[in-house]
């Protein structure tokens, strides 16, 4: 019967598509400490872009983050990461001053920040949600990567049924072999 559940799983995991890879970056975290993408490698990780002084939808994605991380199953492999596209403002002590209001940043929930540069790639070349250049702009989607840094989904963090798919895909993304 296990092996059922396992194997039903694994047949979940690969009916996702595989979008970009995401390329090695640099960031630093809520705390000061750098932060290399190839932390997470292993590791099946939602990310998120938000900025610390939005008024209404990053407050919100937070919350829903939040209620992610509260019914994901505990293992070491599963992380959440919050990437600010506001850098110039999003320092690392406000970063931890707004994490704290949403239980993180902890071993599970990573909240970073980095250079326009780098926030630049990561948002508007890899993910493509968003973009710092110019105007500030990004996505309530939250998007799923597999233990290699394939992209493996985005779903929409206001739409119920989305955020079941995305729980859904992420253990079965997390119990995948491959």
């Amino acid at each position: 019967m296990a092996l059922l559940a396992v194997d039903a799983c694994s047949n979940q995991a690969s009916k996702l598509p595989k979008y970009d890879h995401v390329p090695a970056f640099s960031m630093t975290d809520a705390d000061g400490n750098p932060f290399r993408s190839s932390e997470l490698l292993g590791s099946v990780w939602v990310a998120d872009f938000i900025y610390t002084n939005c008024p209404a939808e990053c407050p919100l994605m937070s919350y829903k983050m939040r209620s992610l991380e509260k019914q994901l199953p505990a293992a070491a492999d599963l992380k959440l990461v919050s990437i600010s596209v506001d850098p110039e403002r999003d320092t690392p002590p406000v970063l931890k001053e707004f994490a704290s209001h949403y239980g993180a940043p902890n071993k599970d929930w990573i909240f970073l920040t980095g250079t326009p540069e780098t926030v630049h790639q990561i948002a508007f070349t890899t993910f493509h949600v968003g973009d710092i250049i110019g105007k500030m702009q990004h996505s309530t989607k939250f998007v799923l990567v597999d233990k290699q840094g394939f992209i493996r989904g985005y779903y929409s963090s206001f739409d119920q049924q989305s955020m079941s798919d995305l729980l859904r895909d992420l253990k079965a993304l997390s119990k995948d072999r491959s």
